[in-house]
């Protein structure tokens, strides 16, 4: 046992601590803490039990489990890879992850079927794959965009494909877009808009009527 003494105002006062401690020197609260490699219970200090597969972390006041173990309870279990996989640390969290040409199925690791003119891809995908460019994803695999006349190929829509400038999409087609009297074709390409000082209405372009 330590015997502390607290000093309070013109009063001395003794406190008996507990094994296993140091003073800290203040006159409030306990005025003593646990040694490092121990933890206060109640009002003692007890040895930290470390389990197996474990260390005592740096602040001395709890243990950790070692890489690729993982605490449950108060033991480590061992994290253990699925074939075809592994495991990676992030941010102090145990993440299984699946080799290239492999995804998460379960606890599994399966290999990726990708289809004809399909590729594997890192991007967020359900499959872990993308068509080829030229090519869409449909449900017997990929298959060839259908580009109708006056339109290019794009990975930025939905059907593959985008029409010209100066055209827009009707109907799974690119029809030209008509201009009216004082407009001109839009930034995007796929309408028009009124020139300065006009308003549109409908589909033409009136002049804006100044007031007195």
């Amino acid at each position: 046992m330590t015997l502390i003494v607290l000093i309070s105002g013109t009063k001395l006062s003794a406190q008996v601590a507990p094994e296993n401690t140091y003073l800290t020197g203040s006159s409030y609260g306990r005025g003593w803490e646990c040694n490092h490699g121990f933890q206060r219970i109640g009002d003692i200090c007890e040895e930290i039990a470390i389990p197996e597969n474990a260390f005592l972390a740096s602040s001395g006041d709890r243990w950790t489990c070692n890489r690729l173990f993982r605490r449950i309870g108060e033991e480590c279990e061992e994290v253990i890879a699925p074939e075809n996989g592994f495991v990676d640390t992030r941010f102090g969290v145990q993440e299984i992850h699946c080799n290239w040409g492999f995804r998460k199925e379960g606890r599994n690791c399966v290999a990726i079927e990708v289809p004809l003119n399909g590729r594997l891809t890192e991007k967020n995908s359900v499959d872990g794959w993308v068509c080829l460019r030229g090519f869409i994803a449909s449900e017997s695999g990929c298959e060839p965009v259908a580009i109708p006349d006056h339109a290019y190929l794009t990975s930025d829509t939905y059907a593959g494909w985008k029409c010209e400038r100066g055209f827009c999409t009707i109907k799974g087609k690119c029809m030209a877009i008509i201009v009216p009297s004082n407009a001109h074709i839009n930034r995007r390409g796929d309408s028009w808009e009124c020139n300065q000082p006009f308003n549109r209405q409908n589909d033409k372009c009136i002049e804006k009527l100044s007031r007195h």
